[in-house]
């Protein structure tokens, strides 16, 4: 025995094993979905030797096999909760940056239509 683990421990490594199995099935369930009908559609083009790339439903499961690509991160957020917090958090600073910059620009429109604002005119003589 290698390492032994409390029983607490042991039964927490169990349900995070069970939660990374989880994702990935939902991961691999994703791919599967989003590329297999643009494969199905090439695959019966070419038996056929006719490539009709213009066709609506083509261009769908195009779209839908470049989907592939991004669907994993809507699964961690809709799985992980450090994922959640950490777009909360991003949102937030985002928007309390936004906020700051937005009063700085009042500011600076009103100290300009009140005549207050640090501007000097140099004059110069021609």
């Amino acid at each position: 025995m290698l390492l032994q683990l409390a029983p607490a421990a042991g039964a927490a490594v169990t349900a995070a094993g069970r939660n990374a199995l989880i994702t990935s099935l939902l991961v691999c369930f994703g791919f599967i979905v989003c590329t297999t009908p643009c494969q199905i559609v090439l695959l019966v083009n070419y038996a056929n030797q006719s490539v009709d790339n213009s066709h609506w439903f083509y261009q769908f499961t195009v779209v839908l096999f470049d989907a592939s690509s991004c669907i994993n991160a809507f699964i961690y957020a809709a799985k992980y909760r450090e994922f959640q917090q950490g777009v909360r958090r991003l949102i937030t600073e985002l928007s309390t940056r936004l906020t700051q910059q937005q009063a700085e620009v009042v500011m600076q429109v009103e100290s300009v239509d009140t005549g207050t604002g640090n501007r000097q005119v140099q004059s110069t003589d021609v």
